[in-house]
């Protein structure tokens, strides 16, 4: 869990919004361009969560560059990225 901010995820703009900042932390200057597919609201019975997936593009070398996609899970009371897939 990395806490990226301590507002509430109100809708699907904020939680790609924190999605972007997470990525941001871990790529750096690496990353390149975030495109976002899906954004969505799931309720549970432990926990409601915002779901984000989409593609990034992230610079290996100087000619080179790699597409990935990527799966978020938001807590929509801190912003805080609970589980991530790359």
């Amino acid at each position: 869990m990395v806490p990226l901010s301590n507002s509430h995820v109100e809708d699907a703009g904020s939680a790609q919004a924190a999605a972007r900042r997470y990525l941001a932390a871990q790529f750096g200057k690496k990353l390149q361009d975030v495109a976002f597919s899906r954004a969505w609201y799931r309720t549970g019975a432990m926990r409601d969560i915002w779901e984000v997936e989409g593609d990034i593009t992230v610079k290996k070398g100087w000619f080179s560059k790699d597409q990935l996609h990527f799966k978020f899970q938001i807590d929509p009371q801190t912003g805080n990225v609970i589980a991530y897939e790359v």
